[in-house]
């Protein structure tokens, strides 16, 4: 396998078959029914393998490694990034992983890193809804957002906002680069996951009261709830 050393790497286990699972990860006609909007898959060493995700993400690179039911690497074209995709049968199923390789990935800035296996995780967590119980979860991801940038407080609870976007709902409800959101709509934050499920619960174009902490002080905000900029 590809010997670069930064990485991340997302988990699921599956209760279905492997040859099952193995064919939704890797013919296009089951990547769509879980993960892509569309898929054009030339699955062989040297073949390429495109698919669109939605929101405006896509993936496209050349398969270099193949181990039937096993693992498959697809590389970027340019070379520089490295999908390290396996399957191992366990206890309760099929444990698939998803691993990124790069030799930028130590450099990523944090919030980057959590998107991106955010992202990864409730694709995964698509994967088992569709396989297990035959439900499309999809169309409730990446609903809602208020206009920020920001990372899991890495001093206590909360998600730490590093960007307020300019002329977003954030930015029209006070809040400030450095505020923590500790709580959304009653709902505690832990950190960026959380308040990324908080947020997307919540309904477009209504109003939620959000708790921040600035500097040593608690306050109470109220911040209307935009749609998502890039539609599925």
């Amino acid at each position: 396998m590809n010997g670069m050393k930064d990485s991340i790497k997302s988990v699921i286990v599956i209760n279905a078959p492997l040859k099952k699972v193995w064919d939704a990860l890797t013919k296009p006609e089951h990547l769509n029914r879980w993960y892509s909007k569309n898929a054009e898959i030339d699955f062989c060493i040297g073949g390429r393998g495109y698919m669109n995700h939605g929101w405006g993400a896509t993936t496209e690179g050349v398969f270099t490694e193949i181990d039937d039911m096993k693992h498959f690497i697809l590389q970027s074209l340019d070379g520089d990034f490295t999908t390290i995709t396996s399957l191992e049968k366990v206890e309760n199923g099929i444990q698939v992983s998803i691993e990124y390789q790069a030799s930028f990935i130590s450099k990523m800035n944090q919030e980057v890193k959590e998107n991106m296996l955010f992202g990864t995780k409730q694709f995964l967590e698509n994967l088992k809804s569709v396989y297990e119980t035959g439900i499309d979860i999809r169309s409730k991801f990446w609903k809602a957002w208020i206009g920020i940038v920001h990372t899991t407080n890495d001093r206590g609870k909360g998600t730490r906002v590093l960007l307020v976007k300019e002329a977003s709902a954030s930015a029209a409800a006070g809040i400030r680069t450095d505020d923590i959101i500790i709580e959304i709509d009653g709902v505690e934050i832990s950190g960026y996951e959380s308040f990324e499920r908080a947020l997307n619960n919540s309904a477009v174009n209504s109003t939620v009261p959000l708790t921040i902490r600035r500097n040593d002080e608690i306050l109470r905000l109220n911040c209307l709830v935009d749609a998502y900029p890039e539609p599925y």
